[in-house]
């Protein structure tokens, strides 16, 4: 009877040990799954904040480059622009038209004895010999800046040349830059040029002993 009862609390003690190890594992294995999801679970969340972030950070445009795109986009326009527009030439001067005859108080005087032009100027110049009392024979002569005493030599050497008359007694020289005919009473003639550089350029009357008096100046600007 003794014997039957220890044999009976042994297997009762090896089920209850067996059975306990059973639920030791249970319990174990139970603990170890939900540690493991909850440790998977946030690694995987984790991951997945570092990716978002790092797409919305790809996504976003650069402030800075996006700012300079168009600042550097204006600066480089700027000068095509000016270059693609040039710059306005001058407006040129009129033709200057002038019209010259002998003054009526003195006949062997020009009524005009200065006049002005442009430099570059076209110049459209008229002698009318025209006068009311005292009919002479007349020319205009224009010379070389600053050469009205060469020019009076010149017109005195050619009213001494056996063929002055001929000429109009017109000069034949370097400083004669423009000059009409020698015109009669009545007569008128236009002559047209482009004005020289600036400066002052005598005129005259080359018919003998005329130019004394019968002189101006024309002034290049």
């Amino acid at each position: 009877m003794s014997a039957h009862s220890t044999h009976a609390s042994e297997s009762q003690g090896s089920i209850w040990s067996f059975l306990n190890v059973l639920i030791a594992l249970a319990i174990g294995g139970f603990a170890f799954f939900w540690a493991s999801a909850f440790f998977i679970g946030g690694f995987a969340e984790s991951a997945g904040l570092r990716d978002e972030a790092a797409a919305e950070k790809a996504a976003a445009p650069a402030p800075a480059a996006a700012e300079a795109a168009p600042a550097a986009s204006t600066s480089a326009a700027a000068p095509a622009a000016a270059a693609a527009t040039p710059a306005a030439a001058p407006a040129p001067a009129a033709v200057a038209e002038i019209t010259i005859k002998p003054d009526t108080a003195n006949p062997l005087a020009y009524d005009t004895k200065e006049f002005k032009v442009k430099a570059g100027q076209k110049v459209k110049l008229t002698f009318n010999n025209v006068h009311p009392a005292v009919p002479q024979p007349h020319n205009i002569v224009i010379g070389a800046a600053g050469a009205k005493d060469k020019l009076m030599s010149l017109a005195m050497q050619a009213a001494m040349a056996p063929d002055g008359m001929a000429k109009g007694f017109i000069p034949e020289a370097p400083e004669v830059l423009f000059h009409t005919k020698l015109l009669q009473a009545g007569q008128s003639e236009t002559i047209e040029f482009t004005a020289p550089a600036a400066g002052d350029y005598p005129y005259l009357c080359t018919f003998p002993g005329h130019g004394a008096i019968m002189n101006g100046v024309m002034k290049v600007e």
